[in-house]
């Protein structure tokens, strides 16, 4: 059960892990995912805002306006922006390198990058309405529109090569699920190598910077590694749907429209394209052919956050929840009947992430999913488990989903969601 030390340890660890900048004369706030993540992430920074509003809505507007500084004029983005300059690593073989524009950065005379040069999952709109909602700024609220429509329009523009609703990703790692076994088949992968799994998912990043310097029209023709992703695409519906109301409240009707039918068009696919009747699952799509990639993860989930999923689908989820999502210490990010499942991440003793380890992001978006489609008891359920991890074994990245034991960084930020469960 959540008490006053649980949600005070929750803002210490946010106080705790926020850097504050100056730019342009004006000074800007966020909060690192963690010591060893210095940098300010796209969703973390979205899960940190949503937690901010249950102490400190001005701490939470911050979080937000610390992103949009560096949104493009097209709508983007950046899954990391590097505010300390100091800490960017200049080598090829850092990812500090690969993930960013410009072939030639590892010089000295040349600049070093100051974002990543791609995206992840859009919550923005999810943590803009949870700000409005505990503050009732609408002013704030008039500030955000026109970004938000922005971000919202560019993933439809720029990601949606074949036109059919469905969002496409340029590398496994723009999904926020980095190491998943749902990308193997798409990099070729099997086995237990981590040498080999680790050379497998950063070589499309390499093939990205190198030929296409992150262009993503041309890098989403015809290649293999793009995948039209279950998790992505449904937290954009879920995002759309939000903008849709925040539009509304400000009588932006062709905005809501258009995010009104967006997210209808986009629903309606991946009911169509990306469900299994047979196996009551979702598949994310991979390749020029849309090969489905079978492998039961949390990404075959995702969509019991849409409200309007059909009741008979839900129901199918939830079926698969309790037969194999659910050890001890649920849910795992990796089905434990798969073979690639590991509680702890692990693969011969080096940690790989979303390998069958629970976290409490894909927590927080599954307990209030289930909730909306009322299975109460089993969202209550997943919460108070949930809160019983952090008090087991802290703010942690992961945790061992069959022991509950720490499986990744310390005071991790997006952690503290437990609080909002």
């Amino acid at each position: 059960m959540e008490t006053p030390i649980f949600t005070s340890a929750a803002r210490m660890l946010l106080k705790r892990n926020t850097q504050t900048f100056v730019r342009d004369g004006r000074t800007y706030r966020f909060t690192a995912p963690s010591s060893l993540h210095p940098f300010q992430w796209l969703w973390d920074s979205c899960f940190h805002a949503i937690v901010w509003t249950h102490f400190d809505g001005e701490r939470a507007k911050d979080e937000l306006k610390s992103l949009l500084l560096w949104q493009r004029p097209d709508g983007f983005i950046p899954h990391v922006i590097f505010w300390d300059q100091s800490r960017v690593r200049r080598s090829p073989w850092w990812w500090h390198y690969w993930e960013t524009l410009g072939r030639f950065t590892f010089l000295p005379g040349i600049a070093k990058p100051q974002t990543s040069a791609f995206t992840q999952p859009p919550v923005l709109a999810q943590a803009v309405k949870r700000i409005v909602d505990a503050t009732d700024d609408l002013t704030f609220l008039d500030e955000m529109l026109p970004a938000l429509e922005r971000f919202y329009r560019w993933f439809a523009e720029t990601r949606d090569p074949d036109h059919d609703g469905l969002l496409s990703t340029i590398t496994q790692f723009e999904s926020g699920l980095d190491f998943s076994p749902a990308y193997d088949a798409s990099i070729g992968f099997s086995g237990a190598s981590g040498a080999k799994l680790l050379v497998r998912s950063r070589w499309p990043e390499v093939q990205n910077k190198i030929l296409f310097n992150y262009d993503a029209r041309r890098i989403l023709q015809g290649r293999s590694y793009p995948h039209e992703d279950v998790l992505l695409n449904s937290i954009y519906v879920q995002g759309l749907q939000t903008l849709a109301r925040l539009a509304t409240i400000r009588g932006k009707f062709a905005c809501a429209d258009w995010a009104h039918a967006q997210a209808h068009r986009t629903t309606q696919a991946l009911l169509s394209k990306c469900y299994d009747a047979e196996a009551g699952l979702f598949w994310n799509l991979f390749g020029k052919n849309e090969t489905p990639s079978k492998v039961k993860t949390v990404i075959s989930l995702m969509p019991l956050i849409l409200p309007d999923l059909p009741r008979p689908i839900a129901e199918r989820l939830v079926e698969h929840i309790k037969r194999s999502f659910w050890p001890e210490f649920p849910i795992p990010t990796t089905a434990t009947d798969e073979p690639s499942y590991r509680s702890d991440n692990r693969m011969r003793g080096k940690r790989f992430s979303w390998r069958g380890a629970t976290t409490m992001n894909i927590n927080w978006f599954l307990a209030h999913g289930l909730r909306a489609h009322t299975f109460f008891d089993l969202g209550d359920e997943l919460a108070t488990r949930s809160r019983r991890l952090v008090e087991r074994s802290g703010f942690t990245e992961f945790y061992d989903s069959r022991n509950g034991a720490a499986a990744g960084a310390t005071d991790f930020g997006w952690a503290t969601l437990a609080i909002d469960m």
